[in-house]
């Protein structure tokens, strides 16, 4: 193997790596923005439908 073609070898694993990383980073985004509105939703409505109780 050539030095070229170690650098663009060790660049390709280096763009894999990160590409996981921020499909990762993206769905955990994803996770949390699907919470906020449960849990919103929770903290308006969850006293007066435990008072109902």
């Amino acid at each position: 193997m050539t030095t070229s073609s170690l650098t663009r070898s060790s660049s390709s694993v280096r763009a894999a790596i990160l590409s996981v990383l921020g499909s990762m980073v993206a769905i955990g985004v994803i996770a949390i923005g699907l919470l906020v509105v449960p849990v919103a939703a929770l903290l308006v409505f969850g006293p007066a439908l435990l008072a109902r109780f």
